[in-house]
Parts: C-alpha cells; sequence; structure tokens
C-alpha cells in the first residue's frame, strides 16, 4: 500500500477565547486600558470612553479615539490576529511613540465583556471609506471550534472624512460595573498618560463623576509641598547617578554610581531609566514651606500615591496601585523605620523607554516578567531610595552630635555659673544653697538613669516588632504556595482528604494574616496625636485581631456607652493599650487550655467625672502566682515563654496619658480584669 497523506492542523475550541479574554484580565478596568493603549498606538491624541447603564446587565461601553484608523489589512492581519501584533516590530510611529502594545490579546478580554463588540474604523489612508466588524460572542457557545464561525467586514462610503479614527461599542454587557470598578477605572485612565508631566500629548476622558473629582484632585499637584524631591537616573550603559532636592527646590545632597550601587561598583544590566520619587512630612502641620492644608495634601495622596511605572509613556498596571508595594517601601521601613518613607506619604514616577525591548510583559498584562533586565531596574530603585535614607540618617545623626555638644556645653556653663553664683551668697547660707544644689542634682541623675533604662526597654521591643514584620512578610510566599497546593490535591482527592485539607487551609488563613496585623501596627500615621474615639479604637483592634481570636476560638463582646468619649493620643499608644491587653487575656486562656467554658473577652466603657472608664475582663484563670503590684513590672509573668513586658506598656503608656489603671485578681467574669481611666478631651476630630 502507498503512503496515503491527510493534510490537517491544529483547531482551537471557543474555549480559548475565554481563557485568553476574562481569565488573562480579571478586572474589567484593565481589558478597557488595553483597548485605549490601541488608540495610542494608532497616534490617538483623544480618547473618551463613554459608560451607558453599566450599573446592570445589559449595559454598553462606547471608547472613540481620533488616531489614524485602520485599513482592511490592518484589521485582518492585525486585529484580528490573535497571539501576534504587527507593533512587535517596534517602529515608530508618526508622532513618534513607540508602540505599547503586545502580542493582540488584551482587546479581547474587554470586547468580550459584552454579547456584542462592533468595531468601526475610518481609515486616515482612505479617508472617504468606513469599515465595520460586528461580532457575536453568543454564536461561539453553539459551535466547536472558532474557524467555525465567519467573520464580515463591511465597508461603505462615508461623509466624515475629515473624522478618521476608530470607535468601538460593546453592547449587553454580562456583568455590571459598580462604583468600585468604576473608581478603579476612572483611577487607572487619569494615570495612564503620566499626570505628572505628559509628554505624549496623549488625553482620555470618561464620561462620569468620580473620573471628575479624581481628575480635579490630580490637577491640583502639591509636589512643591513635599520635604524632599528625589531624582535619580540610569544611563544606557547602566550607570547611576542622584540628586536630592529639598522644599525649596535646593540641591542639598548628590550621589554617584557608587554611592547608590555600593562596593559592587558593577554596572545595572537595565534599560536607561529616570526615577522621581516625592516624600512628604505629615506629622506636622507646622512643617515650612507648606502652604496647603494637611488633609489636601494626604486626599491627594490617597488618590493617586505610590510609584507609577511608565513604560514609553503609559502607565503599566499593576505597579503604584493600593497594596502592590513594589519596590518593598513599607518592608524597609518596617526593617528599619528610621526616617523612611511609606507609601501614604510619598509619590513616585518610574519612566522607561525601552527601545532594545528588554523588558517583557506578562501574558495577563500585570506587569513585566520578573528576570534579570526587571529586577536590576527595581534594585537600582531601591538602591535610589536607601541612599537617600542614608544622606537623611547622616543629617539627622550630625544633628544630635551637634545638640550633644551644645547641652554638654550648656550645662558646664550652667554648672560654672551656679558656683558663681552660690560663691557671691553670704557666707551663712552658701552650705544650704550647695546642699539643695547637690540634691537636685542627685534627683536630675537618678531621673537620667530611669529614662535611659526605659529607653533600652522600648528599642528592645522596637527591635522585636520590626523583626517580628520582616519574618511575617517572608511568610507570605511559601503559606501562598501551601493554600496553592492544597487547592490542587483538594481537586484530586475531593472526598477522602476534605477535613485534614480544610484544616490546613484554615491554619494557612490564620498564619498569613500575620504579616498585615504586623505592618497594620507599625504604621506611620498611626502616631500623630489627635482626639480619638475609645469606642472605635477598641472596634479596629478587635477586627485586627479576628483571625487570631477565631483561630484561639475566643469571642470578643463589647458594652459601649452610648456617647463616644474622646481622649487626646495618637493610634499608636491607644491601641498598643487594648492589643497589650487583648493578647494578655489570650494568654491567660492558652495556660488554661483545659477549660471547658467558652473563652470570653469583654470590653466595657463608661463615664464618670470627665473620664472615661475602661474594663477589660475575661473568664480566664485570673491572676495567679504574682501580687497585684508585681503584674506591672517588667519581666514578671506568670505565662510560659512569656515577656511580661505587656501590662508594663499598658501602665507606662496610660500613665503618659494622663489617666491610671489597677487590676482585679478575681473580676466579674472569673478571670482577670483591667481598668483603665483616661481624661476626656472637650476636642473633635
Amino acid at each position: 500500500m502507498e503512503t496515503e497523506i491527510t493534510p490537517e492542523h491544529f483547531k482551537f475550541s471557543t474555549a480559548i477565547l475565554r481563557r485568553l479574554g476574562e481569565e488573562l484580565n480579571p478586572h474589567p478596568d484593565q481589558g478597557i486600558i488595553e483597548l485605549i493603549r490601541n488608540a495610542y498606538d494608532a497616534d490617538a491624541i483623544n480618547c473618551k470612553i463613554q459608560l451607558n447603564k453599566v450599573n446592570k446587565k445589559g449595559g454598553s461601553i462606547q471608547i472613540i479615539d481620533d488616531g489614524h484608523g485602520m485599513d482592511l489589512d490592518a484589521i485582518k492581519n492585525g486585529w484580528l490576529l490573535l497571539g501576534r501584533s504587527e507593533k512587535m516590530h517596534r517602529r515608530r510611529t508618526p508622532l513618534g511613540r513607540r508602540p505599547v502594545g503586545d502580542k493582540g490579546l488584551g482587546r479581547l478580554a474587554a470586547m468580550r465583556m459584552g454579547n456584542r463588540a462592533i468595531l468601526i474604523t475610518r481609515p486616515k489612508t482612505a479617508p472617504l471609506f468606513e469599515h465595520k466588524l460586528v461580532i457575536d460572542w453568543t454564536k461561539y457557545d453553539s459551535v466547536e471550534v472558532v474557524e467555525d464561525v465567519t467573520l464580515e467586514i463591511e465597508t461603505v462610503g462615508t461623509t466624515q472624512s475629515n473624522k478618521f479614527g476608530t470607535e468601538i461599542l460593546i453592547e449587553d454587557l454580562k456583568s455590571s460595573l459598580g462604583e468600585k470598578e468604576v473608581g478603579r477605572l476612572a483611577r487607572s485612565l487619569l494615570l495612564l498618560a503620566d499626570p505628572f508631566d505628559n509628554p505624549t500629548g496623549f488625553h482620555t476622558v470618561l464620561n462620569a463623576p468620580e473620573f471628575k473629582r479624581l481628575e480635579k484632585i490630580l490637577k491640583k499637584k502639591y509636589f512643591s509641598d513635599a520635604e524632599y524631591h528625589l531624582i535619580a537616573e540610569l544611563s544606557p550603559k547602566g550607570s547611576a547617578k542622584a540628586f536630592v532636592l529639598d522644599s525649596h527646590g535646593r540641591e542639598i545632597w548628590s550621589g554617584n554610581h557608587k554611592d547608590l550601587r555600593g562596593e559592587k561598583e558593577k554596572l545595572y544590566n537595565a534599560p536607561s531609566a529616570k526615577f522621581e520619587f516625592w516624600a512628604f512630612n505629615l506629622g506636622s502641620e507646622k512643617f515650612l514651606p507648606r502652604t496647603t492644608p494637611l488633609s489636601d495634601i494626604r486626599s491627594w495622596l490617597r488618590a493617586v500615591g505610590g510609584v507609577h511605572f511608565y513604560h514609553r509613556g503609559l502607565r503599566v498596571y499593576p505597579y503604584g496601585d493600593p497594596g502592590h508595594d513594589w519596590l518593598d517601601i513599607n518592608l524597609r521601613r518596617a526593617q528599619s523605620p528610621e526616617l523612611r518613607p511609606s507609601t501614604n506619604n510619598s509619590i513616585g514616577r518610574f519612566s522607561v523607554e525601552d527601545p532594545g525591548d528588554q523588558l517583557l510583559q506578562k501574558t495577563d498584562r500585570t506587569g513585566f516578567v520578573e528576570d534579570t533586565h526587571f529586577e536590576e531596574l527595581r534594585s537600582f530603585a531601591q538602591d535610589a531610595l536607601e541612599w537617600l535614607a542614608m544622606c537623611r540618617l547622616e543629617k539627622r545623626e550630625k544633628e544630635r552630635a551637634d545638640k550633644r555638644t551644645s547641652a554638654n556645653r550648656i550645662i558646664k556653663a550652667a554648672k560654672k555659673a551656679m558656683d558663681q553664683v552660690i560663691a557671691e551668697a553670704p557666707h551663712a547660707s552658701q552650705e544650704t544653697i550647695k546642699r539643695v544644689f547637690n540634691q537636685y542634682e542627685v534627683a536630675t541623675k537618678q531621673q537620667v538613669t530611669a529614662l535611659k533604662e526605659e529607653v533600652q526597654l522600648y528599642r528592645t521591643l522596637s527591635t522585636v516588632g520590626t523583626t517580628f514584620a520582616v519574618l511575617s512578610h517572608e511568610l507570605k510566599s511559601p503559606l501562598t504556595r501551601i493554600k496553592q497546593m492544597t487547592e490542587i490535591i483538594r481537586e484530586k482527592y475531593p472526598d477522602t482528604l476534605k477535613k485534614p485539607l480544610d484544616l490546613i487551609t484554615k491554619s494557612a488563613m490564620a498564619v498569613v494574616a500575620f504579616p498585615a496585623l504586623a505592618m497594620k501596627l507599625l504604621e506611620r500615621e498611626k502616631r500623630q496625636e489627635k482626639p480619638l474615639g475609645i469606642n472605635t479604637e477598641i472596634l479596629e483592634v478587635l477586627n485586627m485581631f479576628e483571625p487570631f481570636l477565631n483561630e484561639a476560638k475566643v469571642t470578643p463582646k463589647h458594652e459601649f456607652v452610648d456617647v463616644e468619649p474622646y481622649v487626646l493620643s495618637s493610634k499608636a499608644l491607644l491601641q498598643s493599650v487594648f492589643v497589650n491587653l487583648l493578647t494578655n487575656s489570650m494568654n491567660a486562656f492558652f495556660v488554661n487550655r483545659k477549660q471547658n467554658l467558652p473563652r470570653t473577652v469583654l470590653f466595657r466603657t463608661s463615664i464618670s467625672d470627665n473620664k472615661v472608664r475602661i474594663n477589660v475582663l475575661d473568664n480566664g484563670p485570673g491572676i495567679q502566682g504574682l501580687s497585684i503590684k508585681e503584674i506591672w513590672l517588667p519581666g514578671k509573668t506568670t505565662y510560659p515563654n512569656g515577656t511580661g513586658l505587656g501590662l508594663t506598656i499598658v501602665r507606662d503608656t496610660v500613665l503618659d496619658l494622663g489617666g491610671q489603671c489597677y487590676a482585679i485578681a478575681q473580676g466579674e467574669l472569673g478571670g482577670a480584669e483591667i481598668v483603665i481611666e483616661l481624661p476626656i478631651t472637650e476636642d473633635k476630630p
């Protein structure tokens, strides 16, 4: 028998459209952004997004640009060809832009948001013609392979020869877009074409109230109110330099490649880049030369803060989004809090042209592949921030040294003046004056000694806290892998291993909560003194500890006074009191693990004589093995592996706030009861 050859080729299931569409772009705003990127690549100056009844299913989205449009060849061999894009050739556009699209997959996600997508385009090269393509996605539901659906491009004459460009209409939306999704879209659009200094001339408009609100905030631009402005540049050869401007725009520090890179002095293996970073002092209304209300700056930073990544003039998602700290700014602050910014008090712009296509975007369009080139860019930005921190630290240390020298000089001068006064005093009273002054010196030295010991105690606590925050951050990756592997096993053995897998998942989720809690407690903004509602702060602490309370089978309860009392404090101080009292009760339950009764912790507030009283009670074993006086002393504890510092912190903090505290060994619920009284402030936030 002769050899028979049957020609064949790959076929693609219609399910591929879903995988390449919805699953690659889970957020609706990112799919729409991809269509707007197409408009940018088409040299559009303006792009308008119209949302019609999107608050419910069946609405529509319209995207109109004034770019050069597409001819038939561009539609057939470019726009309809998934997985390949003509932009991959990277030729500059007539306006000099470098194309930012890739793979031709991005537009698919947005167009599949509805049951129907309509493309209308008028090419600049043939202004008398208009091409129209209608895609009915429901037709793909009744066939097996994509090739079974034929698409028709309709070409007609048009009288709008001076209005070239492209219009895309997505009809009959499968899901609604709520305020959260529209807000995300508005923010993405406003930050898309570098709002700090838009060199591309590309503008987007969204017909939505949230867009107008954010646009108004963004236009204000409070850069001149920054305390420090870092500018770092990376050359095409990989050498770096940086300088820092103060709030008056004067250069105060400059650094070369070695200053940033360190002793390694190795060149960065990355495309050229520019990194600008503005750090704000939000700790004082009196910071000069601020002319803007602090509340306005905070609102601005909440809306547009973060370090945003701009590739060829357009922003790359998700860098700079809330919760996406790609430069580990908050982690580095947790490791070493001294004079370091957080994502809440800073804003940055990282700009890369990348003419050699060294950066590769991920298939799902969420950032770049984290290869050597990207990691080197990140290292460059982190090194620049580290250098800025060192400059600030050196400045602060010099100021401290100057103050110490000045203080010693002042003390010596005062001692000399006092000796002179005593020498000139009547002889009969000199001995009395000397004795009183010596007593004052002894008391002062005792006070200084006590303060030094207290500083050592709290430095130790700070070290424990920051170490815990760092270790907690490092737990994220392995715990995420545990959860992922558990789900894979669950799919294979849904019945036989359900119980142990549920327990593993629950345990992993409880541990995952540690990093969030640690970072929450260390937030710098919590150190600002202001009127705080006692009931509100207690509830916030209970919410933060909810995963741990659930894991320990502890039921938190509260009985609050009707009119919320306010005290003058910082969140850090006030919450440290409630956190330590809560963990104190939880430790009591761990000691008495055989207790069969439900575990309860109760927070109760009341008001008397212009003071708020907070009672914290539990039904644990109570205070045993130590006297009431001893429980407040550092290092004294009845718990195995306990530090004995929790109640010491509570006592010191309450005293600093002008209050008092005491304990009852067996309170109303049978366990320990701690009572705190704090003065109420008349001020309100």
